[in-house]
């Protein structure tokens, strides 16, 4: 596996599963992105360190179909963290995938979290419900 960043190609593939997945496509940057590639070098998970004013946000986080499961959206995310310079929120439906990568359930976060919350219940429809995770360790 190599992990890196997409180039326009590559971002225009994680542009079209962000709407398949239904992940948060607004104010998309390739900059922000990571992506992990296969021995074939093909994209199969991505995912992106959002900056805000006051706080950053892993997000779009996304593995693809047949890769699931392997281990790669945890690597991934490790990867992301590494590449935070503050304070790190997320907003997920799924808080035990999280959890080990040191992330906790929080009441208290910033503006463009709430924004995020409101954006995800109102726009992103799911029967889970979201939380706000604050990045801890």
């Amino acid at each position: 596996m190599i992990i890196c960043q997409p180039n326009t190609f590559e971002f225009d593939f994680i542009k079209a599963h962000i709407a398949k997945f239904e992940l948060d496509d607004r104010e998309l940057k390739k900059e922000e992105f990571l992506i992990v590639k296969d021995i074939e070098n093909k994209v199969v998970a991505f995912g992106r360190i959002r900056k805000h004013s006051t706080c950053e946000e892993l997000c779009s986080l996304g593995v693809i179909e047949p890769q699931r499961l392997k281990g790669i959206g945890r690597i991934l995310s490790e990867e992301l963290i590494k590449k935070s310079g503050g304070p790190l929120f997320l907003t997920c439906i799924i808080p035990v995938f999280f959890e080990p990568l040191g992330f906790q359930i929080t009441k208290e976060y910033p503006h463009e979290l709430k924004e995020k919350l409101n954006y995800c219940i109102d726009k992103l429809c799911v029967p889970e419900e979201y939380v706000v995770m604050k990045f801890i360790k």
